[in-house]
């Protein structure tokens, strides 16, 4: 079987995107730990700060209200 340098080069990106996204998660999983918190709440929460410090109250507003939106038809479904 022969495998082109372009097939090499993908797949090589591909190992190489993966270690950067894993080397991402592992730090992020570290940083949540040093704050008590599990991964999940922990990027809750830095999403939140960053949402407070970039986005308008109006924003912030209708991204609540959709969400609420969102969390109330989930459970209309699940009943």
């Amino acid at each position: 079987m022969e495998v082109s340098v372009s097939m090499k080069t993908h797949v090589y990106k591909e190992k190489r995107a993966w270690l950067l996204s894993h080397e991402a998660f592992l730090t992020l999983q570290e940083l949540a730990r040093q704050q008590g918190l599990q991964t999940a709440a922990f990027l809750e929460v830095i999403s939140r700060e960053l949402a407070l410090e970039r986005l308008s109250e109006e924003q912030r507003a209708r991204i609540k209200a959709e969400a609420e939106r969102i969390a109330a038809e989930r459970k209309n479904t699940a009943q």
